[in-house]
């Protein structure tokens, strides 16, 4: 094989080894959906009122799920509020969740 020759298979075959990065894509368009209620716009309730409303208290099982605006409670309806602690009591569990029966 002439040398010449060799040099262009040589150019050939580092040609094909170039970068294999996929072309940078475009953001996703934005959203046509009406955000969700802000969690911190739900009223706060501490245990025993939202027991006395007929509600339950459901915590965050790790996820901050309860901190995101469309939380759903296990009965399918949005929850009654966030549970906070009683005025001198003690502290409630963080993400917990007054939901309604």
């Amino acid at each position: 094989m002439h040398l010449h020759t060799l040099r262009w298979v040589i150019v050939v075959i580092l040609a094909g080894c170039g970068s294999s990065q996929p072309a940078p894509q475009s953001p996703p368009p934005p959203s046509t959906v009406a955000p969700a209620t802000d969690t911190s716009a739900r009223k706060s309730l501490a245990q025993e009122e939202c027991e006395a409303q007929g509600g339950s208290v459901v915590g965050d099982i790790g996820d901050g799920a309860t901190h995101r605006p469309d939380y759903v409670c296990p009965s399918g309806k949005p929850p009654l509020g966030n549970i906070a602690p009683p005025a001198g009591g003690p502290v409630a569990v963080e993400g917990s969740v007054c939901c309604p029966r």
